[in-house]
């Protein structure tokens, strides 16, 4: 097991390969609820929003969180290279779970990023529409203005928009 974790290429492959479960499970993250219930007035204002649609439609965002994991990712490993230079096996294993803390913890920021922007784009949208309350579509038998494609709509306008100011910013 050590020698096999002191292998640099090992180490990459398999910072690499936890890195792509990492971005398989944000379909799963995008899947919890966003909206904030207990503070909606009792209205029959309600609205649904397929959150897997909004995700799967705005490619931008996906491809957006996946570089932002690929450039931790990168970040992380040169670091763990520069500082394993030299070490025993037993110290690279103790760094490498370190690391895979932080790694964690920057993947949850990364994620959580990206459930405020999808949140922030049906708040805005609820807030046109005055709706009282939006739930995801998975739970609604039946009723319910459908937002979707305005959150969808939204949300690929907002992103657009930043990278617009990021990119205006970088010249």
């Amino acid at each position: 097991m050590m020698t096999t974790l002191g292998n640099k290429k090992n180490v990459k492959i398999f910072s690499f390969a936890l890195a792509g479960v990492f971005i398989a499970s944000v379909a799963v993250m995008a899947v919890v609820s966003m909206g904030d219930t207990a503070n909606a007035a009792p209205t029959s204002d309600i609205g649904v929003v397929d959150q897997r649609e909004v995700i799967s439609s705005n490619g931008q965002l996906a491809l957006n969180y996946q570089q932002k994991m690929k450039e931790t990712a990168d970040e992380m490993q040169k670091d763990f290279d520069a500082k394993s230079a030299g070490m025993s096996d037993a110290d690279k294993e103790k760094l490498f779970n370190d690391m895979q803390q932080q790694f964690n913890q920057k993947r949850t920021a990364i994620e959580k990023d990206m459930e405020d922007q999808v949140t922030g784009a049906v708040k805005s949208v609820a807030s046109k529409k005055g709706l009282s309350l939006v739930v995801d579509k998975s739970a609604v038998i039946y009723g319910g203005t459908d937002i979707t494609k305005d959150v969808s709509d939204t949300l690929n306008k907002s992103i657009s928009a930043s990278q617009s100011a990021a990119a205006s910013q970088s010249k």
